[in-house]
């Protein structure tokens, strides 16, 4: 996008995916410059240098000018699912050294007796244990051992082991016996990296803080020594700016606190993309929403609900068929998503005669077989590539051409697999993907109790849009939202997020006990002195929001309900109540007033607030009529149809477009189907309504 002068200053975010690097410079006077860039892992910290000099040197401004760097990665993620951490070793209370391999008697597919168990990152032989044990009242049953640390210390050298969790029982809400043990350790070993499960979860389940703490202890010496490489590179650009890094939440976490608690960040990359979708929604006059992100790797979509993204305190790495307790669980403020493997690089092949897409991806080397980097098999690009959706000469903004011929030959290797045609193959590749696709919407929205027909559908990614319009017509969505910049649709969503710190504290009350009122006010307040401690001389008390929330259920049953208090935090156990019965109702169909409910969790957020700058709207438009180009495009029954082809920077605001039509921009291709009607909004954003889906 070309220059401008005249700038006060800049923000920059950089999103790195599992096929590409998406960077986008705002400049104070609302201008965007952007590039997307393959994901080259061996060179990456030099990919994104000489992006971002590129995009300073095209704004016409110094790095000195650049004041916020936001940086979002899926660096955490892939490390987990490629085991590509170091190895690690767990401290637990005697007894208790099988919580990994045991987990939860929770079988996550009942009928399948060759049901394989998630896969520990610390296996028995790395678990130790010692001498120790807290009661959940906090009191001292048995005192720790510090010998026994001694003679692991030596161990942990002559393995060279250099990351360590400790994990005892009850330290959620005695944490004392953790910290000896850190203390203790660190004087025998200073090079040491030792991760305490209370500095990473204080929630009382011991499977999954003990979980969430060996993630967070595999990731620190992985992201660690990224973020510190990131950070190190800015200065050489002229960029004195702090380093933030956005967490799983949405918020956003400086690097080095970041590094301490790398687990945060897991979900960094989809998070920024519900932010963007939320943003442009908001924009465009809707406030529940149908996030839809799709990549090169992967596809994530979220709920939107009255303009605030749906979060849990709960997910999972490595689910098998998106089923709870299939995964590795991590307990951390996390944006309520479901994720599949399912982008622009998902692999096609037959398994026992029946085409399959996904999870296994191309990723950026070699890439989809229309890249020419080496790649033979056919993916998801090459399928939309094949069926005319994608502009061969021009892809990723031009940065690259696709290679027809390389597309063909992987298609027909597969079609001769399958005993189809070579379009035929392809149009399958697009319909299996949008099942998919289809499956993780209906997760998101109808499995948590939402209608997809009240909501309105966001495409975020270089991929999204060219499939939204027959995911709409399948859920019954009567309009869908492609933002201006949608294929960095998670870089820009970087520079919507507001600094935060957000915690979670298990403390068990019973709201119909004497005391209770005082009990719970006591727990808040010691975690917004927590929090207060974490940001103390950085964020100024007038900037700052608090937002505390409390997980309630009918005493005896194992999961909660998460309930908002008011915003004085002042607890009003009969309002707390009431609350809490409408929203089991809403969830379950009815509630029993005649069992007491007991508090669990609580929970509390602390936001900086601060004014956001906003892009100008340098795609609404055009007062000269557009080109009108023609492109062969498969359209299902209807076989190739000479369609529309128009660039998004050519369309008017206001003017209804009739589909079909594909709308070009730079980083991604909108297919707008029969009967859709097209529109630019004045956001800039291309509202399409969606036609019949019968």
């Amino acid at each position: 996008m070309g220059a401008s002068k005249l700038k006060t200053g800049a923000q920059l975010g950089i999103d790195v995916g599992g096929t590409f690097v998406d960077i986008v410079l705002r400049t104070d006077d609302g201008c965007e410059h952007s590039d997307k860039l393959l994901a080259e892992p061996d060179k990456l910290i030099q990919v994104i240098e000489d992006s971002v000099a590129k995009l300073l040197a095209g704004a016409g401004i110094e790095g000195s000018d650049v004041y916020k760097v936001i940086h979002a990665t899926t660096r955490g993620c892939n490390a987990v699912l490629e085991r590509k951490g170091p190895d690690i070793a767990l401290i637990t209370t005697r007894g208790f050294r099988d919580v990994l391999q045991i987990g939860r008697a929770l079988r996550w597919s009942m009928y399948d007796v060759q049901m394989d168990k998630p896969t520990p990152l610390v296996p028995r032989s790395r678990s130790f244990e010692v001498t120790e044990r807290c009661m959940a009242d906090g009191s001292v049953r048995t005192k720790l051992i510090e010998e026994e640390l001694r003679l692991l210390a030596d161990e942990f050298q002559q393995k060279n082991i250099t990351s360590v969790v400790v994990s005892f029982m009850h330290s959620y809400i005695a944490p004392e016996h953790e910290r000896r043990a850190k203390a203790f350790l660190l004087e025998q070993c200073p090079e040491l990296e030792v991760t305490i499960s209370s500095d990473v979860s204080l929630q009382g389940r011991e499977y999954e803080r003990t979980s969430t703490a060996v993630v967070n202890a595999y990731l620190t010496p992985v992201l660690g020594a990224y973020f510190r490489d990131l950070a190190a590179m800015l200065p050489r650009l002229g960029i004195n700016s702090q380093l933030w890094i956005m967490q799983s939440s949405g918020g956003l976490a400086t690097a080095e606190q970041a590094a301490k608690a790398p687990v945060s960040t897991l979900e960094s990359g989809p998070a920024a993309g519900v932010l963007a979708s939320t943003h442009f929604g908001s924009l465009c006059g809707h406030k529940d929403l149908l996030s839809f992100d799709m990549g090169g790797t992967t596809a994530k979509t979220a709920i939107v609900e009255a303009g605030v993204p749906s979060k849990t305190t709960y997910f999972e790495l490595e689910r098998s068929l998106n089923r709870r307790g299939s995964g590795l669980p991590v307990d951390t403020p996390t944006i309520d998503l479901v994720e599949i493997g399912a982008g622009g690089g998902s692999i096609a092949e037959p398994r026992l005669g029946i085409l399959n897409v996904g999870p296994q991806s191309a990723g950026a080397q070699p890439g989809p077989s229309c890249y020419g980097l080496g790649g033979d098999k056919p993916t998801v690009t090459d399928a939309n590539l094949l069926l005319g959706y994608l502009n061969h000469e021009r892809f990723a903004g031009g940065s690259m051409s696709l290679d027809l011929e390389s597309a063909n030959k992987a298609m027909d290797t597969l079609a001769s697999q399958l005993d189809l045609d070579r379009i035929r193959t392809a149009w399958g590749i697009y319909e299996v993907v949008n099942l998919e696709m289809e499956r993780a919407l209906r997760l998101v929205s109808i499995d948590r109790g939402f209608d997809p027909r009240s909501f309105v559908l966001v495409c975020i990614g270089g991929a999204a849009a060219v499939h939204g319009s027959y995911l709409a017509r399948a859920l019954g969505i009567e309009k869908m939202i492609v933002p201006p910049g949608a294929g960095v649709g998670s870089a820009i969503g970087l520079l919507q997020a507001l600094e935060s710190v957000e915690l979670a504290q298990s403390g068990q009350i019973l709201l119909d006990e004497a005391d209770a009122s005082e009990r719970a006010n006591s727990i808040l307040k010691s975690m917004e002195d927590n929090a207060r401690k974490n940001i103390e001389g950085s964020w100024s008390d007038k900037d700052l929001s608090v937002r505390r929330a409390v997980g309630l259920r009918y005493a005896g049953q194992g999961f909660e309900l998460k309930v908002g208090l008011n915003e004085s935090g002042d607890i009003d156990i009969e309002q707390l109540a009431e609350s809490f019965h409408v929203r089991y109702e809403q969830n379950y169909g009815y509630r029993e007033t005649s069992l007491s409910i007991e508090a669990v969790t609580w929970y509390l957020t602390v936001t900086r607030e601060q004014e956001v700058s906003h892009s100008q709207n340098k795609l609404a438009g055009s007062d000269k009529d557009f080109e009108k180009l023609t492109r062969s495009v498969y359209l299902g029954d209807a076989g190739f149809v000479d369609t529309l082809v128009i660039d998004r920077s050519a369309l008017r605001v206001g003017v209804p477009i009739n589909g079909p039509c594909i709308i070009e921009e730079a980083y991604t291709t909108t297919l707008v189907l029969p009967d859709d009607v097209l529109t630019l909004d004045a956001s800039g954003a291309l509202v399409i309504e969606i036609g019949s889906t019968e």
